[in-house]
């Protein structure tokens, strides 16, 4: 198929540059992969080219249950998956480029929200986003589909050097962009730019997380001790998985933490396990972020798992997250707690028989909590 001189102009700019490019769509955007993909020499630049198009799939290769909306974050996901995806193949010192684009174009159905681009464009230090809404009625699917994949294109080019993106746009399409800088991903996660992000053991933040196959050990690590270093050691071995903790800023049954406690509890993680730093409160969020995740939790934190007053549906959020957590993969390594003056197990816990199989569990005890060596320090 060919192309306009402009088109190829611009993608012949793209594969001079010699930064390695990868892309994810989930269907809107998609001419810019056979712009790049049907001119020679795309294979010194291009390292992949992926469109999720159904839900599932997008799931899949976010490795995050979603829900996955036609935006501004969907796209940025996108392209975060797509740079990390470039910077695994490149050569040490080549720029590389995420890019993600997520739409909701004109279609036969009924929808309630305008008709949309999102496209997110993954650099070194900063996200730059676009979002482009199309006048209603205004133009058809295709072209909405040509002035998506041209702004996208035109975005690429501006990294490479080229002008300012948006230029081709027609007068029906409205076009806001801004862009995102990386310096400080926690601080992101606080003003809500960022769902997760993660803490090496060398105390450096990523933003970009890896979602699939986690152990993760939840709590607030107030303080961290021996205890919470040998459950997610045995839950590892047992789940055959690295395990990580992880820190939810926000909790069910207390104020959100400040920034300040966060980064104090951080500071004790340093050098021992790698840290996920969320603003999930609760196993269910926790579960739609990280597919098929593990949990290592204690007994009376899976007691609590169990009870419905924690679900806005009482019985009903119950019984509808026990199914969400067994159809995402989910499981529960529950180690033994002492409750009272009794030593307490997964044997204590009524589990519901049909989903039985989600809990495991772990033949550790320490004897030890957060709580009680808070008292000691008292």
């Amino acid at each position: 198929m060919r192309v306009s001189s402009d088109i190829w102009t611009q993608v012949e700019a793209v594969l001079h540059s010699g930064t390695r490019l990868a892309l994810a769509t989930t269907g809107g955007g998609s001419e810019l992969i056979s712009w790049l993909l049907n001119h020679p020499g795309a294979s010194r630049v291009v390292v992949e080219a992926q469109v999720p198009y159904s839900a599932q799939a997008l799931a899949a290769y976010l490795a995050s249950a979603g829900p996955h909306r036609a935006n501004e974050q969907t796209a940025r996901d996108m392209a975060g998956r797509a740079f990390v995806r470039a910077a695994s193949f490149a050569e040490p010192g080549q720029g590389c480029i995420g890019v993600g684009c997520s739409a909701a174009l004109a279609t036969s159905r009924l929808r309630r929200g305008a008709d949309r681009g999102c496209i997110a464009l993954r650099l070194e230090c900063a996200y730059r986003l676009y979002t482009l809404l199309f006048e209603r009625g205004a133009a058809d699917r295709l072209d909405q589909e040509e002035a998506l994949s041209r702004l996208a294109l035109e975005a690429i080019v501006e990294v490479c050097g080229g002008p300012v993106a948006g230029a081709s746009l027609p007068d029906y399409a409205h076009l806001v962009r801004r862009e995102l800088a990386l310096d400080d991903p926690l601080g992101l996660l606080f003003a809500g730019e960022l769902d997760v992000v993660e803490m090496r053991p060398d105390g450096v933040f990523a933003p970009e997380v890896e979602r699939g196959q986690r152990l993760l050990l939840s709590g607030s690590f107030n303080p961290l001790h021996e205890g919470h270093e040998q459950l997610a050691a045995a839950t590892g071995q047992l789940s055959a998985r690295r395990p990580s903790l992880e820190l939810s800023i926000e909790n069910v049954d207390k104020p959100p933490l400040p920034r300040r406690a966060v980064e104090q509890r951080l500071g004790q993680m340093r050098g021992r396990l790698p840290v996920v730093v969320t603003r999930a409160p609760t196993f269910l969020q926790k579960a739609r972020l990280f597919g098929g995740c593990h949990f290592a939790l204690g007994y009376d934190t899976a007691v609590r798992l169990l009870q419905d007053q924690y679900y806005e549906e009482g019985e009903r959020g119950l019984a509808a997250a026990l199914e969400e957590f067994a159809a995402g993969g989910c499981r529960f390594w529950v180690a033994g707690r002492v409750d009272g003056e009794a030593y307490r197990t997964l044997a204590d816990i009524d589990v519901p028989a049909q989903y039985a199989d989600l809990f495991a569990p772990v033949p550790f005890r320490m004897d030890i909590s957060s709580t009680e060596l808070r008292a000691r320090k008292a």
